[in-house]
């Protein structure tokens, strides 16, 4: 016989209400703990820095002998070719074959000259080349000009210093030695003055002539010097029969017993007899 199942009267109890909090932030610190010094106070340093010492010493020196031997091997190479040099004696010795003998000869002419000026008394002071470049200058146009005309010659200011007090000395001591009449000059005058007077002859009407009074002076210097540079080999020869010369660029030196004393001795003697 089925029995009925009972209905429980019990309520079920209701759930409680809980409740909620916000939740709340955990602040954290940060300490920053100072570095603890003491262990390497006790660490010995002296091996390491003398091992960084000899370093760059070492490395030190390595440079400095580096930096000396490009330094040779540039100041006696006249090129390099991939690494290989060429020496600057196989140059000079070329040099010397090629252009040595004339090169010789024109310094020989110079220490002539020089001693003619001595012997003459005549000398060239910076006031005279200074003005001589001034000329230089205005005819070529300027100094711009006139240091492009430097770089193309490949010469320098003072080398041209150098070749004008050689040709005023030229001048000042054969100018004397020259015979000529104002006819000659005029002549010369006729014949080149268009370009010994380019800028006034372009200026000239038709027909028209340049004053030969009125350019004397101009024209006579001008005379003078192309006349000097005619005589000066001339006389460079006469003067090159009184002088002992020894050309060592083409023939060996010559070497005697006491020569230098006797030269001097034979100088001193000579310079005395003039002087009386």
């Amino acid at each position: 016989m089925a029995v009925a199942k009972k209905s429980s009267t019990k309520k079920k109890p209701a759930p409680q209400k809980v409740e909620k909090k916000a939740p709340t932030k955990t602040k954290v610190k940060f300490v920053i703990k100072k570095p603890d010094f003491s262990k390497f106070k006790t660490f010995n340093y002296k091996p390491i820095l003398k091992i960084i010492g000899m370093i760059v010493i070492i490395v030190g020196a390595f440079a400095v002998v580096d930096l000396t031997v490009q330094y040779l091997n540039n100041d006696y190479s006249v090129a390099v070719v991939n690494g290989s040099r060429i020496s600057k004696a196989k140059w000079h010795d070329r040099l010397e074959a090629a252009y040595g003998g004339a090169v010789a000869q024109e310094l020989i002419e110079d220490q002539i000259l020089m001693m003619e000026a001595r012997k003459a008394k005549v000398s060239v002071n910076k006031d005279e080349i200074d003005k001589k470049i001034e000329e230089i200058r205005v005819s070529i146009g300027g100094e711009e000009m006139l240091q492009s005309a430097l770089v193309a010659n490949n010469i320098t200011m003072g080398e041209l210093r150098d070749q004008i007090e050689l040709d005023l000395l030229y001048t000042k001591i054969l100018t004397p030695t020259l015979e000529y009449t104002d006819e000659d000059v005029k002549d010369f005058f006729n014949q080149y003055s268009d370009v010994i007077f380019p800028d006034e002859t372009e200026a000239l009407d038709e027909g028209e002539k340049l004053d030969f009074e009125a350019n004397k002076e101009k024209t006579e210097e001008i005379y003078i010097q192309q006349q000097v540079q005619t005589k000066k080999t001339s006389w460079l020869t006469e003067k090159k029969a009184e002088y002992k010369i020894q050309d060592n660029s083409t023939a060996k030196p010559k070497y005697g017993f006491l020569t230098t004393t006797s030269n001097i001795i034979s100088n001193l003697l000579e310079s005395l007899t003039k002087k009386d």
